[in-house]
């Protein structure tokens, strides 16, 4: 009965977020101008909120600041970083220290793509926000959550039982939905799911970006047709100019772009026709800032949640690079550059950015998947999957053309490169794929 009542209130928290959250992002300099007064104001009252709680009073202390130092994003800059390790620790002693607390909150875990999984807590009203703004943001692509369907993976929703059915109010036809449990859905699997698909016909589809990949690959490869569903977005996974065209020839043109972690939630999104990724100005603040640590068009993309005031997230170093603009006022993400610790090891010590590298696919026809895998200083393994549509270049055509743009970008050949073609490159075991790892 107690687990009734609490969903029943998180349910009615996250209607009471929906209504009060944005619902257009901003078209006018003086829609722009507002939702910077706003955003400035959030600010203020995250600050407030923090100055409270012991982690982030000692670093007001330290650094000499109160909340009236912070009224808008970039006062935030004052602020000092918090690490992934930072916030390690204070979750630790959170949850050790407050037992008593444990029925008021909610724990969430990462997938640990980037180290050791890293648990932490959230309020139950912090988590009927976030589930408030992934609905609005869906809303953003013109969504409509109270009579379409969406078809997505089990972990969006993990306090879901797929196997109980559609609740009372999905049988009358409100907020439909249908989960899949994404690892059931592998090599030959796969036609079940596009079968599925097309049973269901979602005008939604939320699949991890390597799911809907294979769907494409398998589709083109067996002349199997897709629905197309109105709006798709790749989650959890950076979308790269190779899967964008993929998707975009499959699903249609209704591809929506959303960015977040989990620490933080979904902050920013592109939509179809958009040049660049629009950050919720009511929920988030997402600066940048230079290997020196101050502010920048380019660098470390730094979190702040703007909707967290038991558990809030300040300065949170996302482990992500970007380049972005200002537009009246509010930051847009021109470009996600992928991990800050996507770092190719060079023979004397040095490390450079992956970046380039995974431009190169950029470069030629043929190609519906790729990895790179650096397994030592002087060897890297290229994983391909080759597209299988007919009058596109031949695999031997593509390693060459890798041979020739790897030299070209290390201005020698510094690397011996190892091709390995697959049907399809498999995620790892946290569900996610990228497109780069370092193997020793």
């Amino acid at each position: 009965m107690a687990s009734f009542l609490r969903n029943e209130l998180k349910n009615a928290l996250t209607l009471y977020y929906l209504i009060k959250l944005d619902k257009k992002i901003p078209q006018t300099k003086r829609e722009a101008q507002r939702a910077v007064r706003k955003q400035g104001r959030r600010v203020h009252k995250t600050m407030k909120a923090a100055y409270k709680i012991p982690f982030y009073r000692a670093r007001f202390d330290e650094h000499g600041l109160t909340p009236a130092d912070f009224r808008s994003a970039e006062d935030l800059a004052k602020f000092p970083i918090t690490s992934r390790a930072d916030l390690r620790e204070w979750m630790q002693e959170e949850m050790s220290s407050h037992p008593e607390r444990e029925g008021s909150w909610e724990v969430f875990k990462t997938s640990g793509s980037t180290g050791i999984p890293l648990v932490f807590v959230v309020s139950r009203r912090e988590a009927a926000c976030v589930n408030a703004n992934w609905i609005r943001v869906l809303m953003f692509a013109g969504y409509k959550p109270f009579t379409e369907k969406m078809l997505t993976f089990l972990t969006t929703h993990s306090d879901v039982d797929p196997e109980k059915g559609d609740s009372w109010v999905q049988k009358l036809g409100i907020l439909q939905r249908k989960i899949v449990p994404e690892h059931l859905y592998v090599g030959e699997g796969m036609r079940d799911l596009i079968a599925l698909i097309n049973d269901y016909k979602p005008q939604l589809i939320c699949f991890r970006k390597n799911v809907l990949v294979r769907l494409a690959t398998y589709a083109r490869r067996n002349n199997l047709t897709i629905h197309k569903p109105r709006i798709y977005t790749p989650v959890s996974e950076m979308v790269d100019d190779i899967t964008r065209k993929l998707l975009a020839e499959t699903f249609g043109d209704g591809l929506m772009d959303a960015y977040g972690t989990n620490e933080t939630a979904s902050c920013a999104v592109r939509l179809p026709g958009m040049d660049a990724f629009y950050v919720y100005s009511d929920t988030h603040v997402l600066n940048i800032v230079n290997d020196e640590g101050r502010l920048s068009n380019e660098g470390r993309i730094i979190g702040t949640t703007l909707f967290k005031y038991d558990y809030p997230i300040i300065n949170y170093e996302v482990g992500d690079r970007a380049t972005s603009e200002m537009r009246d006022g509010l930051r847009y993400i021109t470009s996600i550059l992928g991990r800050s610790n996507d770092l190719v090891l060079h023979e004397d010590g040095t490390e450079t950015s992956a970046t380039e590298l995974m431009k190169i696919p950029n470069g030629i026809d043929g190609i519906s998947q790729f990895r790179y895998v650096q397994e030592s200083t002087s060897l890297i393994r290229v994983l391909l999957v080759k597209d299988p549509r007919p009058q596109t270049s031949s695999k031997e055509q593509i390693e060459e053309f890798f041979s020739h743009k790897v030299e070209e970008l290390f201005g020698r050949p510094e690397f011996e490169l190892s091709f390995e073609w697959l049907d399809e490159i498999p995620p790892d075991k946290n569900g996610k794929m990228r497109c780069f790892l370092r193997n020793f």
